[in-house]
């Protein structure tokens, strides 16, 4: 009688591998500091907001003007923590019978070469109430100036824009400026909208003492639905461009999204969060360094305004973290 043949199976596993692919999430530490309320004087809106080396933060904010003639001026406050602000100043005002005589307002600032460079909105068109909008900038080699405005060769004067809305003047036009150098490059994000709808676009300078002079439009970035004007830095860990903007503006669903690029023109959205975020909030500014760049590795501080009122803006600041949480996949094989 022949012995009985058992045969085995034998099963290899497939490999388990760490999945390389981006997966950031977005999250607020907390429900963060009220650093400016109401019943202070109406409103705060749109930070910009620089994180020194040292860890102290330098901001600048959209203010109510003069209620007149003069609808908003920039004012700058520093931090040593984030938390604890020093008082208020006025650092920037429109210049009288010029190209910005109406306002200033959606500050954007970045450092270099010996200057503090404040990109901001205006307009000379009183007749559409805020409307026919273009960009501008101006310079300081203090954070809280004196500033001197870019005036289409120089600067000092009256003022003339950076980025020119020409499409119909009852459209919102263009600003909201967010900044990011990048070796030589300056990266202007920036926001557009006419009577048929808007983007943020990206219009891009060689650094340099005039470098407004130099400033070529790239075309549009991201479409915009319900999202507010765009925050972006450079983050030197992953390598990316990252955007921040509040989606669901002066709404009671309002929450804060993050897209990311490879290349700082094509991007998509990869997160957002409505924990500890305040309803109807809008208009947000991301701590970045003074060169618009930022890690991923730290909890990093984003301000907003909000409130339910037209006008009576509460302003926040929170941490959030960025994460993004290790995965692994199955390799199969062919």
């Amino acid at each position: 009688m022949l012995p009985q043949m058992v045969s085995a199976m034998v099963y290899e596993p497939f490999p388990i591998v760490k999945d390389e692919s981006l997966n950031l999430t977005i999250k607020a530490r907390d429900e963060g500091d009220v650093i400016f309320r109401t019943s202070e004087g109406y409103y705060r809106y749109g930070p910009s907001i620089i994180e020194n080396e040292d860890g102290s933060y330098d901001a600048w904010f959209s203010a109510p003007g003069n209620n007149s003639t003069e609808w908003d001026y920039i004012t700058y406050r520093h931090s040593a923590d984030g938390v604890n602000w020093s008082k208020e100043k006025t650092v920037l005002k429109p210049t009288k019978n010029s190209a910005d005589r109406c306002s200033v307002c959606d500050p954007g600032v970045f450092y270099f070469d010996g200057y503090y460079y404040l990109g901001y909105t205006s307009t000379d068109d009183y007749r559409h109430g805020g409307m026919n909008n273009n960009a501008f900038v101006a310079r300081a080699k203090r954070p809280e100036g004196p500033y001197e405005k870019w005036n289409g060769k120089g600067w000092g004067g009256k003022p003339q824009p950076i980025l020119t809305y020409e499409d119909d003047p009852r459209g919102w036009g263009i600003g909201e400026v967010s900044f990011v150098l990048l070796e030589k490059d300056i990266y202007i994000y920036y926001t557009y909208f006419d009577l048929t709808g808007g983007y943020t676009a990206l219009a891009k300078a060689t650094a340099g003492e005039d470098w407004p002079a130099t400033i070529e439009e790239k075309g549009a970035v991201i479409g915009r639905t319900t999202q507010d004007s765009f925050d972006v830095f450079y983050a030197d860990d992953l390598k990316m461009f990252l955007a921040f903007a509040v989606e669901d503006r002066m709404a009671e669903s309002s929450k804060i999204a993050v897209y990311v690029s490879c290349n700082g023109q094509s991007f998509e959205q990869i997160d957002s969060t409505k924990q500890y975020i305040e309803d109807y909030a809008h208009n947000l500014g991301v701590a970045k360094s003074a060169s618009g760049h930022q890690v991923t590795d730290k909890d990093i501080l984003i301000g907003y305004a909000y409130g339910r009122r037209w006008g009576r803006w509460n302003t926040k600041f929170q941490y959030f973290s960025i994460t993004n949480p290790v995965q692994y996949k199955l390799l199969k094989g062919e």
